[in-house]
């Protein structure tokens, strides 16, 4: 399936700026859930919109088209493809947002509501508001039925929805990389799992406890 045909059929109808959202660590154990969300040029989207419809050899001028061929759902990417392209998509959006939702708000007001907020808050977090929104399945109650797509499995569905999933992915993956080398933390090996609910990480958890960082509801 060509995966901008969501986003051609908006741009048929008048739609100038689209938003993709989508969201991480949404079942993990501990960390952060991560919304990201991208705003791509719709003229350059038409374009690889035609490459991907008609097979087409892209011109060696514009090689930087190829590029938004591989966008795709993060979790079917390497480390090293989701790093290289989300630098890529930063570099070429109009316009990206993260907003990050911690454990202790997880805890206090469950993962759906959660959703909701984190949804929300990258929107409004862009710095240019979208005429339309496609979400990997989740409708955004805070925005009209109208102005939103609600894609299961858009993540692979939707090149701008994949692209927001690589943007939120790679941060996430970034900030448990992170949390690894914080003595508080370093016990967990969070470089390993990335906080999901592995048999390592329950193996960690058994010994040392739960953290600050662990969601208690997902646990206890």
């Amino acid at each position: 399936m060509n995966r901008l045909s969501f986003e051609h059929n908006l741009f048929n109808k008048g739609v100038e700026l689209i938003a993709g959202v989508d969201e991480v660590g949404r079942g993990a154990l501990a960390g952060p859930m991560v919304a990201g969300a991208v705003i791509l040029d719709k003229n350059v989207l038409l374009r690889v919109h035609e490459i991907l419809t008609n097979n087409d050899v892209v011109p060696a001028e514009v090689q930087e088209l190829q590029k938004y061929t591989l966008i795709k759902d993060s979790k079917l990417l390497t480390p090293k493809k989701r790093e290289g392209l989300a630098g890529f998509i930063k570099s070429v959006c109009v316009s990206w947002s993260v907003f990050q939702i911690s454990p202790q708000e997880i805890d206090t007001y469950n993962i759906p509501s959660c959703t909701q907020k984190a949804f929300y808050g990258v929107i409004k977090g862009l710095s240019v508001q979208p005429d339309h929104i496609l979400t990997d399945a989740f409708r955004i109650t805070a925005f009209p039925e109208l102005i939103q797509t609600n894609i299961v499995g858009g993540d692979n569905l939707s090149l701008t929805i994949g692209a927001a999933s690589i943007v939120a992915k790679v941060f996430r993956d970034s900030l448990m990389m992170d949390l690894s080398t914080d003595p508080t933390y370093a016990c967990y090996e969070f470089y390993r799992h990335k906080g999901y609910g592995t048999k390592l990480h329950f193996a960690k958890i058994a010994q040392y406890g739960i953290s600050p960082l662990h969601r208690k509801s997902f646990i206890l």
